[in-house]
């Protein structure tokens, strides 16, 4: 296995790239690339086996979402240490409390 390479590219184009992938669904994996990667938009190219081509995914925001390429996992966040494997979460949190009635 190669080390992953790190593309800097700007964010509107990559949401372009990923279409209807972006925004994530609530609920969908998460992979949040290596800070040290120093990536916040762009791509992350990853070879699972040595000397075969690699796979590219798209990060937005130093995230990667489902897209074309798959649905980032264990296997994915292996390739990218230092990665974090998440949950999309709602873009509106649900309140801990119910509202007071009035």
């Amino acid at each position: 296995m190669s080390d992953p390479v790190y593309i800097s590219l700007p964010r509107e184009d990559v949401v372009s790239y990923l279409g209807p992938a972006w925004p994530p669904t609530p609920g969908d994996p998460l992979l949040v690339v290596p800070q040290d990667a120093s990536l916040t938009d762009g791509a992350a190219i990853v070879y699972p086996q040595e000397g075969r081509p690699g796979t590219t995914w798209w990060v937005v925001d130093s995230t990667i979402p489902r897209q074309a390429a798959g649905t980032p996992d264990e296997a994915l966040a292996a390739l990218l240490p230092g990665s974090v494997l998440g949950t999309v979460l709602s873009p509106t949190p649900t309140p801990d409390t119910p509202p007071a009635e009035s």
